[in-house]
């Protein structure tokens, strides 16, 4: 069976019916209603439910009905949630694009190996990437992914998102992403990458993927520019 003939996650179908839901106003369907219209067993829809409801989607009491939390609609990106810089343009209204500044083949460095737990002299493939909404520079990307595989690097596309890339080249699934958050002005060279001033204001992430066996699948630079995205995060309140 293809990818494109994979049946839809119980999750996102469920977040099209919270989305109907709170569009309208209303609460979410029952388990068993939920079952019946999406052909899935209760303990599913029960396990899908518990997932939204962690994520701020959802309220559940028992006994009562499935309250949603109608604020997220107007909400296009969280920042405890992981989007491919593509989608992350596009959940904003706007047709994102990339370019390759540059991807070479290399070896990584002793504070890197130091840092990431990988084998000094570890061949890594490292990107620079400038991604654009409507043609207009928001986020620079450098991205670094280990070759654990016989894959060769060079014969993939560099602008692929890097889920697919540390699939190819480490092996493995990424599991989780360890996110620091942090802020600094432009560097001269992402300044005369974005066309923005030097020094200007900038939010950067610094994260690392890891597999579920604990793999460094990648490890990664943004400088996201202000005012191009507009995070939010949700967390609970049980006061």
């Amino acid at each position: 069976m293809s990818e494109a003939e994979l049946p839809e996650p119980v999750e996102r179908r469920l977040q099209r019916l919270w989305a109907e839901a709170a569009e309208r106003g209303g609460p979410m369907p029952s388990e068993i209603a939920l079952a019946s219209s999406l052909e899935i067993s209760r303990p599913a829809v029960r396990e899908a439910l518990v997932r939204l409801e962690e994520r701020g989607f959802i309220h559940r009491r028992k006994g009562a009905d499935t309250t949603v939390n109608s604020s997220l609609l107007g909400i296009p990106a969280r920042f405890e949630q992981r989007l491919d810089s593509s989608a992350l343009i596009a959940a904003m209204g706007r047709t994102p694009s990339v370019t390759v500044v540059s991807a070479d083949v290399g070896e990584v460095s002793l504070d890197e190996a130091d840092e990431y737990d990988v084998s000094p002299r570890r061949t890594v493939l490292r990107t620079t990437k400038v991604w654009s909404a409507d043609g207009e520079p928001v986020l620079v990307a450098r991205d670094v992914v280990p070759v654990l595989t016989d894959t060769d690097p060079t014969a993939l596309d560099p602008a692929a998102p890097m889920s697919e890339l540390a699939r190819a080249l480490v092996g493995e699934q990424v599991g989780w992403e360890l996110v620091w958050p942090g802020a600094d002005g432009l560097s001269p060279e992402d300044a005369g990458l974005t066309g923005r001033p030097e020094g200007e204001p900038a939010m950067t992430l610094e994260a690392t993927g890891i597999s579920r066996t604990g793999t460094v699948c990648y490890w990664t630079r943004e400088v996201h520019l202000r005012g191009a995205f507009r995070y939010a995060m949700v967390r609970r309140a049980d006061w």
